[in-house]
């Protein structure tokens, strides 16, 4: 993961992920690109001959405050040492993350919390760019204080193509953690779905140890047990695949992957 796509904003949020990205450049020697969106489209208005345009002093606030950061941005990125370039985009927030990650490794983005009403970047949907993309995003919770990129990770596993991907796509990490474990649910056995041991026969065949959970779901939802396992093992990291089920973009994601991109309480890395 040596090509880290940040998503830079000046929201409550960005200082989250920001940090996030940091620990991970460090740990994958990794260099991190800046992406500043402004929506323009947003500040339009109509003027009575049917034209429209962005008032000249709300442009001129909105260069500022891009301004503002990008020099936060630097002056941070002297300290941190560390190589990083920034691209700015007037447009679409979300297809602006989309068009940057075409060369990008890794794309981190914030996590929404709905039990404190919290949209991080409200004009940015993850299950879009999840979808879209074809490198993993890494989506970070607001309050994280650090990325713990030698801990304890858990891979959710069902043998499907997207929990296949993600696990392919999250090897740098996974080479790096204390432990690895992939939790996996006893049901019916999946069309087309691999033995759950072929998930570990891959990673050892990669140098990484991992340990097996097999749970039945019982009357609990399959995030649930997901979860319940990630706080038995103090998870600092889970793996998922972005399942989904419908072409309708509102539930384009399945409902596994849409609660904890809504509620996670600990970083989350999603490949499709």
């Amino acid at each position: 993961m040596k090509s880290i796509l940040l998503y830079a904003d000046g929201g409550a949020a960005f200082e989250s992920r920001f940090q996030a990205a940091l620990d991970l450049a460090r740990s994958q020697s990794g260099h991190i690109t800046f992406l500043q969106a402004t929506p323009l489209s947003g500040f339009i208005v109509m003027d009575p001959m049917g034209g429209s345009y962005v008032p000249a002093g709300m442009l001129a606030q909105l260069r500022a405050d891009e301004d503002r950061l990008r020099n936060m941005v630097e002056a941070r990125m002297k300290i941190e040492g560390l190589p990083w370039d920034w691209t700015a985009y007037d447009g679409d927030v979300t297809q602006a993350v989309i068009s940057a990650s075409r060369l990008a490794d890794v794309i981190v983005l914030s996590l929404e919390n709905t039990e404190r009403n919290v949209r991080p970047h409200p004009l940015l949907s993850i299950a879009d760019v999840a979808v879209e993309t074809r490198c993993p995003v890494l989506a970070v919770p607001t309050d994280t204080k650090a990325l713990y990129t030698a801990g304890k990770v858990l891979v959710a596993w069902d043998g499907g193509h997207e929990s296949a991907n993600a696990l392919k796509l999250a090897l740098p990490m996974l080479q790096q953690a204390a432990s690895v474990h992939i939790v996996t649910i006893v049901e019916p056995k999946k069309a087309g779905g691999f033995p759950s041991t072929e998930a570990c026969e891959y990673l050892s065949r990669h140098g990484v140890c991992s340990e097996l959970i097999e749970r039945e779901r019982g009357t609990l939802s399959i995030e649930e047990v997901i979860e319940n396992v990630a706080g038995e093992i103090s998870a600092d990291l889970l793996v998922m695949g972005a399942f989904g089920h419908s072409r309708l973009r509102e539930v384009l994601l399945g409902g596994v992957t849409r609660y904890f991109l809504r509620d996670s309480n600990i970083p989350l890395l999603l490949a499709h």
